[in-house]
Parts: C-alpha cells; structure tokens; sequence
C-alpha cells in the first residue's frame, strides 16, 4: 500500500542516520528522496533512498544515468578510494520486464560501484535484510505495523529526522564557529604599523632600516639577538609583500581563530613563525621579514582540522585549501627571491601547534605530548643546525653586516667586518673597500684609504661617494689635480648632491 511506502522511507531514514551514524547529503521532502554518507576510512558508503515504483526497467534505467551523473559529482567532496552507491528504491512493485542486478562501474576519478535494490512490499523483511547485509549493519528486521500505527508514525519519523538534520548542522557551525577573529584583526593592524613605521623611518625595503627594526638576520642572531625570529613576524618588505600575506591573513586568520578560539589561535600563530623563522635561520642567510611563517602556519592548522574533521573539511573547504597550498609550495620552490625555509617550516610548526592544542572540548594526551616534543625537538634541530652553519658567511652577507653597522654609526665593528671579509674571504665588494677606507681615515691611515678607495671605484666606477673621498684625501695631500679629477667624477654621477659641488668650487676657488 502506498503509506507503508511512506513508511518505510522515513523508518529506513531515521534508522540510517540515528542508529548508523549516516549523514544527510541531501533530502528532498516533497518527491521523498534522501542522500546519505557515510565515511569507513579508504572506503565511503552512499545511500541514495527514493520512494518510487517503475513500470518499466528502461524507466529505472534513466533514474540510475541521473544517479551515476550525481555521484560524479559527489565524488569530489567524498573520502576514501573506494565509493560504494547503494539506490535503494522502496515500491510496491519491480519494473515489469527484467532489469540489471549486478552492480554498476561509474566512470569517476575514484573508484565508483553502483549497487541497486528495491524494498517491495511483498518481500519487505527479505529486501531489508540485503540491504543492511550489503552495507554490513547487523539489523533486526522492522517489526511490522499495522496501518493506522504507521500512519501516526510517519510525521514522527518526518519530524525525527528534520531534528537529527538541525542538530548535525548545528554541531558543524559550532565546530566552525567556537571563537571570534579578535587576534586576527589585531595581528594585521600590527603588520600594518609596523609597516608605516618602516616606510617612515628609511623604507621597508631599505636593508638597513629592516635589520634596525628587528628583521630576521643571522649575524646578529648568533651574537645573542634571538628576539628577531619574533620581531621579524611583523615587517615586511614592499607593498605588495605586505597587502599579499594580509589579505592571507585575513581569510585564514577569520578561519582558523573561529575554529579553535583565540588563545590556541595565539599558540599556533606564533609556534608556526617561531619554527618558520628558525627555518629561514637555519637555511638562509638572507635579511628576511614577513608574517608568511606564520600564514603557511595557519595552513597547517587547518589541514589537521582536516585529519579530525575529514568530512566536514572536505565538504567546506578541503579541495580549495589543498589546491591553493599546493600553488604556494610551488611558487615557493620557483621564484628564488622567497624564503622556502620560513614557509615549510611554518607550515610543519603551524600542524604540530594545532595537534598540541588540539580542538576546545576534545582531548588526546598522548598525541599532544608527541607534538610538543616534536616543536621542541624540530626547533631545538633547527637552531643547532643554523648555528653551525654560521661560520663562513656569504659575501653578500658580510656586506650587508658591515654596511648595517657603518649606516649605525658602529664604525669599528663595520671596519672588523669589513677588513675580515677582504682579506680572510677574498670579498672584492666595492662597498666593503669603502667601508674599510672608511675606517682607515679615522685611524689617520690616509694611504690604506686612497689604496681602499681606488680598489671601490675599480670594483664600481658608479660609486660616487668613493670618488668624493679620493677626492678629499687627494686635497688633504695637496693633490690638488687628482682632487678636482675625483670630484668632477662624483658629481657626474651625483650631480644633486650640494657638498660635492661646494668642494669642487673650494678647489677650483684656491691658488
């Protein structure tokens, strides 16, 4: 009769998901027609449960072309290798002629068999019983009713399974929404004025204002100055630096700190820029800056929000995230300009920070001490291994060392660096022999300077300010010709710069 069809269509719904943990995909009320998932690790089950009687198989033929179009679909949003599709039409009667039991290949990405079952109204207990054999449920057959029973029944089961659907989508959103992005907004209005406070204070990506404002640079790491893996979260170099890593900040920020509240929300940001920032130490000699550590962090929390919410992830945002990561680690490894180290090593401190502090509400005592033993023990590798890597710098980094402590008025140190780099390391810089010069003129060595200068303007004929010193050591000797020669040479390079060309007149204006 068609009301045990109703019946059995809510009955067997409301069974799937209060008593076998099957999830709602879609429900539609008014044709009677119910998708349900559910996840067994390499494997997901879909049920697709439809009130509907066939005259002919050709009918049913073109019900399951839809159904196999469907799940395609589906099978983007499903985990596991394996998707078994299980249609289970409830009716009154089969199609009249024969029609194909076996189970179905869907052509998909994955591995997809549709398996394809009637509950008939004369074999209900028998239909039921294969059903949940094929799904592997251990299940009492429904005890029958009788008509008026399953007429009372029916909008308490329509009304049972609404209620199971609210309340799975409420601990979903609960999931999703457990805090409010308070750390995220302050984290970019910090980034934001410290940015401001760089571009006023010499410009972001000038290398010497970056190192004074505490960018990551190792030289002075090593010499005790451990505070810039913290400080150097907050610079960034250049407006597009800056706008990139905040609009990621933004849109993963909103969505991680939601996820696990503002204090875990605070532990993994920094664990992920700590660890990303001693990756870049141990890996890199190069000035660095930038919030990336601690954004690739973010990433990583939300790909173990993956690992323990494996359905919800892949039905919100799995594939995105994953794609979009993926792109990034690409990038990372082809543009060299990039701090590789600080993006793999925030990605791997920002999982390890979520697995110590895991989800509000849910514990795991021994995977959470496993993964403070492994931020431990990761940054504890990453600092011995950058501390030995430390005993030869590359040139390019004793020039910056050197050019940072002359531009901060440390001259004695800039001339050590300098004079080390040249004659230990054989770093022909041009910046380096004027800066060694530089040192040699307070010491009263005017020739080690004119000797320096002229190996700067060799090394660099562009660099004027080495001509505009020859040519103040050349009068100083009274050389007046050489003098006039070296800083008509600096004001063709310089010609804005007004003492050059007050010298130039003194020289010219003597007898």
């Amino acid at each position: 009769m068609y009301l045990e069809d109703i019946y059995y269509f809510w009955k067997m719904t409301f069974n799937f998901i209060s008593s076998h943990d099957f999830e709602v995909i879609h429900i539609d009320r008014e044709h009677r027609e119910v998708w349900l998932e559910k996840n067994k690790g390499k494997s997901t089950d879909v049920i697709r449960l439809k009130q509907q009687t066939f005259d002919w198989s050709n009918h049913l033929q073109r019900d399951q072309d839809v159904v196999a179009e469907k799940v395609k679909h589906l099978t983007k949003t499903l985990i596991g290798r394996e998707i078994n599709v299980h249609s289970i039409y409830i009716s009154q009667f089969p199609p009249v002629d024969d029609w194909e039991r076996d189970p179905v290949h869907i052509k998909a990405k994955k591995h997809v068999r549709m398996y394809t079952y009637f509950v008939l109204q004369r074999e209900r207990e028998q239909s039921l019983e294969d059903i949940y054999n094929s799904l592997s449920i251990q299940e009492d057959p429904f005890p029958p009713e009788d008509e008026e029973k399953m007429e009372s029944q029916v909008p308490k089961l329509r009304r049972a399974v609404d209620q199971a659907i609210e309340t799975n989508i409420k601990n979903q959103q609960a999931v999703l929404s457990r805090g409010k992005p308070i750390l995220t907004y302050l984290f970019i209005a910090i980034n934001i004025l410290m940015f401001v406070v760089l571009e006023v204070n010499g410009g972001s990506q000038n290398t010497s204002t970056l190192i004074e404002y505490g960018a990551k640079f190792n030289p002075l790491i090593v010499e005790g100055e451990w505070w810039r893996i913290v400080s150097s979260m907050f610079l960034h170099i250049g407006i597009a630096h800056i706008l990139l890593n905040m609009l990621a900040l933004y849109y993963l920020g909103n969505a991680v700190e939601r996820m696990f509240g503002s204090v875990r929300f605070f532990a993994i940001y920094f664990v992920s820029g700590i660890i990303g920032g001693l990756a870049s130490f141990a890996l890199s000699q190069n000035v660095a800056a930038g919030a990336s550590g601690a954004i690739y962090g973010l990433f990583g929390a939300l790909l173990f929000f993956g690992l323990i919410y494996k359905k919800l992830f892949f039905r919100t945002m799995g594939s995105s995230i994953i794609g979009i990561l993926i792109i990034n680690i690409v990038f990372s490894f082809a543009i060299p300009q990039v701090d590789i180290g600080a993006h793999l090593g925030g990605l791997v401190g920002g999982f390890l920070a979520s697995s110590f502090v895991h989800f509000p509400k849910k514990r795991n005592v021994l995977s959470q001490a496993a993964s403070f033993v492994s931020i431990l023990a990761v940054g504890g590798f990453l600092i011995w291994y950058g501390i030995g890597g430390q005993e030869n710098y590359n040139p390019h980094t004793q020039t910056v060392l050197a050019s940072y402590y002359q531009e901060t008025g440390q001259f004695d140190l800039a001339f050590d660096v300098a004079n080390q780099a040249i004659e230990e390391h054989n770093n022909e810089n041009s910046v380096l022999y004027f800066i060694r010069s530089y040192g040699y003129i307070q010491q009263n060595q005017g020739k080690q300077a004119i000797t320096d200068l002229k190996r700067a303007v060799a090394l660099n004929p562009d660099n004027d300010s080495a001509h505009f010193n020859l040519g103040v050591l050349y009068a100083r000797q009274g050389e007046k010709d050489l003098a006039i020669d070296a800083v008509q040479k600096a004001i063709e390079i310089n010609p804005e710069a007004e003492d050059y060309q007050e010298l130039l007149d003194e020289l010219e204006g003597s007898g």
